[in-house]
């Protein structure tokens, strides 16, 4: 059966969460190939709302990374030098086919900092100012092999993209203001059985989750929508991907109703997460 709304034309709007860790080359990648996908459906009477919600890659406790070691130390430590470099040379082949400019190498680091910016974010100024500050850490963490935990470097972006000034936003970093909605996120995340990134939830009843092959993503017995069906068809031709229904993790963080209006929100509370 057809959809009424978009029979008659009427744009629909579907929600996509997309779970992610700054540290993770797939999650780069994915940011590129999801974006591209969107833009193919800009014909389509479907409008998207992007959240991206945080997640930890990282033990703890690991005092190894705490040393800030570089991406292929780490791997290499995790994995050992063959897997390590197997792996690294796929992920430069996938940045190359999505268009993404890659660094041989970078840093791995601790990025809550940068997560508590990225929901701050999308507090202010919604997806659009979240898609920014997302888009600068990105390349920062995998083009210019930039420590993205630095201090100053997240200072500096904040102001960039007019989140808050550079003396806000060292007020910010050295406060625990949104750090409750990284957490939650996180174990919500966790509970959900979400264990690898990124993981990019649709309209609240599907998942995509992994690089897996073609033939395991299409199911022909899920009941999508044709913007959606669209929509994961052009995501799947650079980033093959698995379907499962998951239970939405905490609702959603409301964004001021104009990204306008983001100045005047800088100073308002942390959005609780049911």
């Amino acid at each position: 059966m057809s959809d009424p709304a978009l029979s008659q034309g009427v744009q629909r709007v579907l929600k996509i969460i997309v779970i992610s860790d700054y540290i993770c080359t797939f999650c780069y990648i994915g940011n590129k190939v999801l974006y591209d996908a969107i833009e193919a459906c800009r014909d389509l009477p479907v409008r998207f709302d992007v959240e991206f919600r945080p997640f930890a890659l990282l033990c703890a406790t690991s005092p190894h990374v705490d040393k800030k070691p570089s991406r292929k130390e780490y791997l290499i430590h995790k994995f050992g030098q063959h897997h390590a470099e197997a792996k690294l040379k796929v992920a430069h082949e996938m940045a190359q086919k999505a268009g993404l400019e890659m660094a041989e190498d970078g840093i791995i680091c601790r990025p809550n900092l940068a997560h508590r910016l990225a929901v701050k974010a999308y507090q202010v100024g919604g997806q659009d100012l979240q898609r920014e500050f997302n888009n600068i850490v990105f390349y920062a963490a995998f083009a210019e092999r930039k420590d993205i935990s630095d201090f100053d470097f997240l200072v500096e972006t904040a102001a960039q993209i007019g989140l808050m000034n550079r003396e806000k936003a060292s007020e910010f970093l050295r406060s625990t203001e949104c750090q409750d909605c990284v957490d939650k996120m996180i174990d919500a995340a966790k509970a959900n059985q979400v264990n690898g990134v990124p993981f990019i939830i649709i309209d609240g009843k599907w998942a995509l989750n992994g690089v897996q092959p073609k033939e395991c993503y299409i199911q022909a017995s899920l009941p999508l929508k044709p913007p959606l069906m669209y929509l994961l068809s052009r995501f799947s031709q650079r980033q093959s991907q698995i379907f499962r229904k998951l239970a939405l993790p905490p609702e959603p963080l409301t964004p001021p109703r104009s990204y306008n209006d983001r100045r005047a929100s800088i100073s308002s509370p942390a959005l609780p997460v049911q």
